[in-house]
């Protein structure tokens, strides 16, 4: 069951503020149903927030819809912000990923690219139960069902991919027989470092890549740059906290 953190604003889930609150009550509006609203919310950030490189993980949710550009992983934050607007309560499970990951993205630049890379997995309480963000337009099966092709980090984003393919990093497609066994990413799972009430606890633990030496010389050459192609970040845009 949630918990009171679950539902609190913060420095990055911002939503007291005058840009979500009014976002999420129109959203309310169109949408009685939870999972209605998280998923209007999820395709008006795919069209209104254009993605950017950019490590800057501690950006309020309400900046970077004001600012109309953001990382998948603030694009990640701005819909947690809206969900807890709502009343729906969130939190992020942080996944130790192998840096490999992001090979596809920066081919000639993957000096900048760490071993291994948290990133934060949000999820959604619903009907009594935590749903993962991969799952918000239906079950990983289903979504293999329809699938056109699997999730190669090479082209869209995994905050644009969510909609329409599995993106599968809890080996929750490995059974046998399952339709959608070919997008099983676990491979690069190196950790599993659990649940957080709220994406600033990650931060406050395990400290930002934006602060380290590598960081700061990405967001220096990269940093606000759009995307070579629609809804095609790199390591900037899906990847946060700290890195090994």
């Amino acid at each position: 069951m949630p918990s009171p953190a679950n539902l609190k604003a913060t420095a990055i889930l911002d939503y007291q503020s005058s840009v979500i609150r009014k976002l999420a009550l129109a959203l309310r509006r169109e949408h009685s149903k939870d999972r209605g609203l998280l998923k209007a919310s999820h395709r008006y950030l795919v069209h209104a927030v254009r993605p950017v490189y950019t490590l800057n993980e501690l950006q309020p949710a309400s900046r970077t819809i004001n600012q109309q550009q953001g990382s998948c992983s603030q694009r990640m934050a701005c819909l947690e912000a809206i969900a807890r607007a709502s009343d729906i309560a969130t939190r992020a499970r942080a996944l130790r990923i192998d840096g490999r990951f992001w090979y596809p993205r920066f081919r000639y630049v993957r000096a900048f690219i760490p071993k291994s890379i948290l990133l934060l997995w949000p999820q959604f309480f619903l009907d009594g139960d935590w749903l993962n963000f991969d799952e918000l337009y239906g079950s990983l099966a289903e979504l293999g069902s329809r699938a056109t092709q699997k999730f190669t980090n090479d082209g869209e984003s995994l905050f644009d991919a969510i909609d329409h393919t599995p993106v599968d990093f809890l080996a929750k497609t490995s059974r046998p027989g399952c339709p959608a066994a070919d997008f099983d990413l676990s491979r690069f799972v190196l950790a599993d470092e659990g649940f957080f009430d709220t994406r600033d606890e990650v931060f406050e633990r395990f400290g930002s890549l934006q602060d380290s030496l590598r960081g700061r010389v990405f967001e220096a050459i990269f940093g606000g740059r759009k995307s070579s192609s629609p809804g095609h970040p790199g390591p900037g845009e899906c990847v946060s906290t700290s890195a090994k």
